[in-house]
Formats: structure tokens, sequence, C-alpha cells
């Protein structure tokens, strides 16, 4: 394991690569949830549906862990490099009425169509923040 660059550490928040967030229910068991996001300004954000359970978990007990990682693929040794941003932090929950952070997330993952930015948005959208305590940023060569 070797730590990360911090311009990889940048390229690998800037990508649209699928975070992992993981939540503690109140029997103290962690749930995983796969989940787009932002980095801004030292922060993650992420929105989902108002009525996803790990939602309830983040009101619950606001400590969560994200997980980013990539593959690359197998090399002829037969390994396949990975480099990965783990993170510890306090998430708060609040409303996006507007949708403005579900669209500034979208069209990081799907570009600039505005139907895809508008999708869904009637249902109502919560807006995640978490602030890190702690990240740990490795590749595994």
């Amino acid at each position: 394991m070797r730590s990360l660059h911090p311009a990889e550490i940048s390229e690998l928040l800037a990508a649209d690569t699928v975070a992992r967030l993981a939540t503690v229910d109140t029997l103290g068991y962690p749930h995983v949830t796969p989940i787009w996001f932002l980095w801004v300004d030292g922060s993650f954000y992420l929105t989902s549906y108002s009525d996803r359970p790990h939602l309830d978990r983040i009101r619950s007990n606001p400590r969560v862990g994200l997980v980013l990682d990539v593959e690359d693929t197998q090399r002829a040794d037969g390994e396949r490099p990975n480099r990965q941003v783990r993170v510890i932090g306090d998430a708060t929950v609040s409303d996006d009425p507007a949708g403005e952070w579900t669209r500034r997330i979208r069209r990081k993952y799907l570009g600039a169509r505005p139907e895809l930015l508008e999708r869904g948005l009637h249902r109502g959208r919560s807006l995640i923040i978490v602030a890190p305590r702690a990240i740990h940023a490795v590749a595994s060569v």
C-alpha cells in the first residue's frame, strides 16, 4: 500500500465513481448504500429520496463512513491495482426542496441533459452533508 498523491486524490474525488455510504442502525449493525456525491469545499454532498432508510439512520446516529474506489484492469501478473479514499465523518440531513444539489450531483454523473437532471425531483429530495473527521487515501501499489 502507498498513500495517494494529492493529484490522485483530487482526480478520484472528481471522477464519476459511486461512493458507498455506511450508516449504523439502532442495533449497531452497518448498512452500506451506493450513492453519488460531490466534493465541495472540504465536505461531501449527497442527495437521496427523502423516504430512504439511510436518512433515518443518519438522523439517529450521524457518524458515517464513505468509500470511493476504482480498480484498474488486470495486469499480466494477475494484480488489479486499486485506488481508494476512505472517510469517517459526521453527517447532517436537510431538505433539497428546489433540487439544486440533486441537479449538481446528477450533472457530474450524467452530463447536462435536462431531462435526466429533472427526473424524480417532484418526489422530494434530501441533502446529506458529510464533514470528514479523517480521510485515508491509498493505492494497492
